[in-house]
């Protein structure tokens, strides 16, 4: 029974750990109380005489603020890793969208000019 208690212990106490929030919500603009709607409270904050800074090292996010309003979002280089990479595959959905469309444009050019060459060698 005590070896099951020290395997179990550890067990739940990783799993206990807050999982880091998600900061695709939290833009330059917001107040302060819609960061910590979207994201929670941070871990420390630090008051620096016209600015505040909010840090959540959980996400590897620091919040910068002016006066009540997000100023920058400030991350380490593993999370500005992450933040690329959704927006590159943002950025290639609108692509992908934006090819679809043309492609579908190119269809209907092209079935007309078919449909103008039929009609123009059968009056012929």
């Amino acid at each position: 029974m005590k070896r099951l208690f020290t395997f179990l212990l550890p067990l739940s106490l990783l799993s206990c750990r807050e999982a880091p929030k998600d900061f695709s919500s939290v833009s330059i603009g917001m107040t302060k109380d819609e960061v910590t709607s979207a994201v929670g409270e941070p871990t420390k904050k630090n008051e620096l005489a016209v600015v505040d800074i909010w840090v959540y090292p959980d996400a590897d996010r620091s919040v910068i603020f002016r006066k009540d309003t997000v100023y920058n979002i400030v991350t380490s280089s593993e999370a500005r890793i992450d933040s690329i990479e959704t927006s590159i595959e943002r950025t290639g959905d609108k692509v992908g969208s934006s090819l679809n469309r043309l492609g579908d444009s190119l269809e209907r050019t092209g079935q007309q000019i078919k449909d103008k060459f039929r009609r123009d060698t059968t009056r012929n």
